[in-house]
C-alpha cells in the first residue's frame, strides 16, 4: 500500500525573518488591543446581556441544560411548543468551551457571574484563535512585522469581528475558526499534515453547521488540483484530506449524536453524508493505489467520486435535493426565512453591507495573485495560487449567503496585509507629499471599502436605511421584564419568534416558537396568528395553552406583521386597540414591553 509520504516537488515555506517563534506574542498583543476595544464599545450591550442575536441567547440556555442534566446526545428545547419540544439541529462541540468555563469559573463567581464571564470571554477566545492561525501563516509566509498588519486588517473585518464580538456565543465565530484552520493546512509541507488538518477541520467544521459542505468541497477541489499538477504525488493530498474527514466525520458524529437520531436530516450532518465521505475517501484512496494514469483516466476517476457521491445523496436523501431548509412550511418561509438578512445574497444586502462582501474578499484574492506573480519559487507560486482557489471559492459563497462572507474575509486578511505593507514600505520613501497622502487614502479604502458608503449615509441621512448605517437599538429591557415575570407561575406566553429565547434564558416559561426552522409548525402558528384577525388568532392561542402574549413593539418583527395585514392581531395590538379576550396588563413598566393576559 502507498504511503503519504512527502511529495516530489517541495512546498518548503521557510519564514523571511527569523523571528517567526516570536508572532505569538505580536498576535497576543493585537488581541489585547481589539478585546479592550470590542468591550468598551459594546459594554451598554455587555453589562445588560443584551444578546445581539436571538441564537445566541437559546445558545445560552442550551448550555444551562446541559449543565442541569439534559443528556449530552438530547438537544431538544423542551420550552418551544411544550410539552413534546424541539429537536435542535445544533452541535455539542460548541457548547464544549461554553459549559466548561461555566464550570471552571463556577465556583469561584457563582453560576451568574460565572455565566456573564463566559459569555464575554469565550467570543473573544475565539477571537484569539483565528488571529493565532492568521499570524502563524503571516510568520510562515512572510516576516513578523506582517504578523501585526495581518491581524490588524483581520480585526477591521466587520463580518468577521461581529462573529466574535462579546456575547455572540453562537457557532459562527467557531467555523471562521475552524475555516482558517483548514487553510492552515493547505499551507503545510507535508501533505500527511497539511491533509490532517484539512480534513479533521472541515469535519469539525461540519458537524457544527452542514453550511460548510461548499466550503468542503472547495478544499477538496483545490487539493485534487494539487495533485493533478505532479502526478508523482499520487494524490496524497487529496487522499490526506479526504481520509481524516470520513474517519473525524463519523467520530464527530458518533461522539456528539451518538445513536439518539439515525434519522435522515437536511439541516445537519446525517449517515448519508458520512456516507458520501466515506465513498470520497475510498475513491481518494483507489487513485492513489491506482499510480500515475494519463491525465484523462484521472478525470473520469474523479468524476466517478462526484456522480457516486451525488447518487449516494439522491438515493438516500432525495428529499435534500430541494436544499436544507426543504421542510419549512410556505407561510414560515415566506414570512421569516426569506427575510433572514444573514443568509441572503449580497444583492439584497444593505449596500454598506454589500461593498464589504464583495471588495474585502476581492482585494485579498488580486492580492493573492499579485504574490504568486512575484513569488520567488514555483512552489511559492503555486501555493499562492492554491490560496487564491480556495479564496475565490470561499468568496463566490459569501456573495451568495451573507454569513458565510466572515470565512472569506478572515482567508483574506494575510494577502491584503502582506501587499498593503508593501505598499507603506514604498510610500516611506516617497518624497512627495500629495503622493504620500493618495497612498494612505488608497490603503485605508482598500482596507474599508464600506468607507465612502458609509460616509455618504451620514451626510445625506435619508438614505441611511438602504445605505446600512443607519442603528437602531430597541428600547425593551428584558432583564426588567424578567424580573416581573419571574414573579408569576410558570406559562405559556404567546410572542413574536425574536423575543422567545430572551424570555427563555431570563425566565422559567415556555414560549410556542422560536426564530428557528426545526420548530416550523409553531412557528406557522405564531406568525398565523398574528397576521390573522382576532377571531382567527384566538383558537390558535388557546390551543397552545397560552395565557399571556409578550410584545417587544420597537423590534422589526412585529412591524413585519402589522404591514402585512393591517387588521391583523398584531397590528391591533400594536394600535393599542386589544381584542375583547386579551386584557392589556402593566406586568413590568419601564421594561418598554407590551402584555396581554388571555381571557
Amino acid at each position: 500500500m502507498a504511503s503519504l509520504a512527502r511529495p516530489t516537488m517541495s512546498m518548503a515555506l521557510v519564514p523571511v525573518s527569523g523571528e517567526r517563534p516570536a508572532y505569538a506574542l505580536r498576535v497576543l498583543l493585537v488581541w489585547l488591543v481589539l478585546a479592550v476595544i470590542l468591550i468598551a464599545v459594546n459594554w451598554s450591550s455587555i453589562a445588560k446581556v443584551r444578546f445581539g442575536d436571538p441564537d445566541d441567547a437559546l445558545r445560552l440556555l442550551q448550555v444551562r441544560d446541559l449543565l442541569a442534566g439534559q443528556s449530552w446526545f438530547d438537544v431538544h428545547q423542551y420550552r418551544v411548543m411544550a410539552p413534546q419540544g424541539v429537536p435542535m439541529h445544533w452541535s455539542r462541540l460548541v457548547d464544549i468551551p461554553l459549559a466548561g468555563m461555566i464550570l471552571i469559573l463556577r465556583p469561584l463567581l457563582g453560576t451568574a457571574n460565572a455565566e456573564f464571564v463566559t459569555v464575554v470571554m469565550v467570543p473573544l477566545l475565539t477571537l484569539l484563535c483565528a488571529l493565532m492561525l492568521v499570524g502563524r501563516l503571516a510568520a510562515k509566509l512572510f516576516d513578523s512585522e506582517t504578523v501585526g498588519v495581518a491581524c490588524l486588517v483581520t480585526g477591521i473585518a466587520s463580518p468577521l469581528l461581529f462573529q466574535m464580538t462579546p456575547l455572540r456565543i453562537d457557532h459562527h465565530g467557531w467555523q471562521i475558526v475552524l475555516a482558517l484552520a483548514a487553510l492552515n493546512g493547505l499551507c503545510a509541507q507535508d501533505p500527511r499534515k497539511g491533509g490532517l488538518a484539512i480534513g479533521a477541520s472541515l469535519a469539525a467544521l461540519l458537524a457544527i453547521s452542514i453550511e460548510g459542505l461548499p466550503l468542503t468541497a472547495v478544499f477538496l477541489g483545490a487539493c485534487v488540483l494539487r495533485d493533478l499538477r505532479d502526478p508523482q504525488r499520487r494524490f496524497a493530498w487529496f487522499t490526506a484530506a479526504a481520509t481524516p474527514l470520513a474517519l473525524a466525520g463519523a467520530a464527530i458524529y458518533l461522539g456528539t449524536r451518538g445513536t439518539y437520531d439515525l434519522a435522515t436530516h437536511c439541516d445537519a450532518i446525517s449517515p448519508v453524508h458520512l456516507g458520501i465521505f466515506a465513498w470520497i475517501a475510498a475513491g481518494a484512496w483507489a487513485l492513489r493505489l491506482a499510480g500515475p494514469r494519463p491525465i484523462a483516466v484521472q478525470l473520469g476517476m474523479l468524476a466517478l467520486i462526484g456522480a457516486g457521491a451525488a447518487a449516494i445523496m439522491l438515493g438516500g436523501a432525495p428529499q435534500c435535493k430541494g436544499g436544507a431548509f426543504v421542510a419549512l412550511d410556505p407561510l414560515v418561509r415566506r414570512m421569516w426565512y426569506a427575510g433572514v438578512s444573514e443568509g441572503l445574497p449580497f444583492w439584497r444586502s444593505p449596500i454598506a453591507y454589500a461593498a464589504t462582501t464583495v471588495c474585502v474578499p476581492m482585494i485579498g484574492l488580486l492580492a493573492a495573485l499579485d504574490h504568486a506573480r512575484r513569488a520567488p519559487t514555483r512552489e511559492r507560486m503555486w501555493l499562492w495560487l492554491d490560496y487564491a482557489v480556495v479564496l475565490a471559492g470561499s468568496w463566490a459563497i459569501g456573495l451568495l449567503v451573507a454569513r458565510a462572507t466572515a470565512s472569506a474575509c478572515g482567508f483574506a486578511a494575510l494577502p491584503t496585509a502582506a501587499l498593503v505593507l508593501r505598499w507603506i514600505r514604498g510610500l516611506r520613501t516617497e518624497i512627495r507629499p500629495a503622493r504620500r497622502v493618495g497612498g494612505y487614502l488608497a490603503i485605508v479604502l482598500a482596507l474599508m471599502p464600506s468607507l465612502p458608503v458609509v460616509a455618504w449615509g451620514r451626510i445625506h441621512p435619508a438614505s441611511s436605511n438602504r445605505i446600512g448605517v443607519a442603528m437602531k437599538f430597541s428600547q425593551c429591557r428584558y432583564d426588567i421584564a424578567a424580573n416581573a415575570l419571574n414573579r408569576l407561575p410558570a406559562t405559556d406566553i404567546f410572542a413574536p419568534l425574536d423575543i422567545g429565547p430572551d424570555l427563555l434564558v431570563r425566565t422559567p416559561h415556555r414560549v410556542i416558537a422560536t426564530g428557528h426552522h426545526r420548530a416550523s409548525a409553531g412557528m406557522h402558528d405564531v406568525i398565523a396568528a398574528f397576521i390573522g384577525t382576532p377571531q382567527e388568532a384566538l383558537p390558535i392561542i388557546r390551543a397552545h395553552h397560552a395565557t399571556l402574549i409578550a410584545l417587544c413593539p420597537d423590534i422589526a418583527e412585529p412591524g413585519i406583521y402589522a404591514r402585512r395585514a393591517p387588521q391583523g392581531l398584531m397590528a391591533q395590538l400594536m394600535e393599542g386597540k386589544a381584542p375583547a379576550w386579551a386584557k392589556q396588563v402593566e406586568l413590568a413598566p419601564g421594561s418598554h414591553m407590551k402584555f396581554w393576559r388571555v381571557q
